[in-house]
C-alpha cells in the first residue's frame, strides 16, 4: 500500500482501510513512538523492574508494545494489539487459554500475528550451572505457556480467525520478552540464546533491551532523538 502523500497518509489510510486487515478499533501506528516513552523504559530497564510494571507500562503505552514486531520487520505499514485475547476460555476441568497479547502487524506479505508472553526485566531467560546452560524456572514456564497457545492456535484458525475477527489469522509466531542483554555478556549464554531462536522459530525468546534498541532506532529514523546515548 502506497500513500502519495505523506501529510495526509493517515486519513489515506482510514479512507482505504483493506478489507483484509484486522478492525481498525484495535490498530496502533508504531511511528508515533515517543521520546518519553523510550525514556521511561530505560529507566524500568534501569532499575530492574518486575512483570507487573512492566505491564503496566505497555498498557499504557501502546505504541511502545507494537514495536516488539518490528524485532521481526513487520508492522511497517500497521500494527494491531489484542490485550488478554480469550483464546480459550475456563471450562470444568479444562483451563483457559488467555494469553498476555496477541500482537498484529502489516506488511507487503500481509498481516502477521504474533502471541507475546510477559516476564520481568529483573528476571533471567537462562541459567548457567558448571559449563552447561539452561532455560530459567521462568522462562520455562513461559515457553510451555506460549506452546499451549500456538498448538491450541494451530488447531482451531477459524474460530479464532471468526470469534476474535483476526483476519488472515494463521499460525502465529511465539515470543517471550524477559530480562535484558546483561545476562548475554556471557558469550556462553550468548551462543546458547541464538541457538535457541534460530532452532525454535515458532518461539523466540527476546530482551527487553532489545526492544530498547528498537524503539531508539525508530526515534533516530524519525529524528526525534539526534544521538544515541544508550
Amino acid at each position: 500500500m502506497k500513500f502519495t502523500n505523506a501529510e495526509n497518509w493517515r486519513e489515506d489510510l482510514f479512507n482505504r482501510w483493506p478489507q483484509d486487515w484486522p478492525d481498525k478499533s484495535k490498530h496502533v501506528i508504531p511511528h508515533d513512538v515517543t521520546v518519553a516513552q523510550y525514556e521511561e523504559l530505560v529507566a524500568l530497564l534501569d532499575a530492574k523492574a518486575g512483570e507487573r510494571e512492566i505491564e503496566m507500562f505497555l498498557t499504557r503505552n501502546r505504541e511502545a508494545l507494537s514495536m516488539v514486531i518490528w524485532l521481526f520487520s513487520t508492522g511497517h505499514h500497521m500494527s494491531w494489539i489484542f490485550p488478554k485475547a480469550p483464546f480459550r476460555p475456563s471450562v470444568g476441568e479444562v483451563g483457559g487459554l488467555i494469553p498476555d497479547y496477541l500482537v498484529a502487524g502489516a506488511n507487503s506479505m500481509g498481516v502477521q500475528y504474533f502471541v507475546l508472553e510477559l516476564k520481568g526485566p529483573d528476571k533471567r531467560a537462562f541459567v548457567k550451572q558448571g559449563k552447561r546452560v539452561y532455560l530459567s524456572a521462568e522462562a520455562n514456564k513461559g515457553v510451555c505457556q506460549l506452546m499451549n497457545y500456538l498448538d491450541y492456535a494451530a488447531r482451531d484458525q477459524a474460530y479464532l480467525r471468526d470469534s476474535l475477527q483476526l483476519h488472515q489469522f494463521r499460525e502465529p509466531t511465539g515470543v517471550l520478552l524477559i530480562g535484558t542483554d546483561e545476562e548475554t555478556e556471557d558469550p556462553q549464554v550468548r551462543q546458547f540464546k541464538a541457538a535457541w531462536n534460530r532452532m525454535n522459530p515458532q518461539i523466540m525468546i527476546r530482551s527487553y533491551s532489545a526492544l530498547q534498541r528498537t524503539m531508539l532506532s525508530k526515534l533516530q529514523d524519525h529524528r526525534k532523538l539526534p544521538t544515541v546515548e544508550k
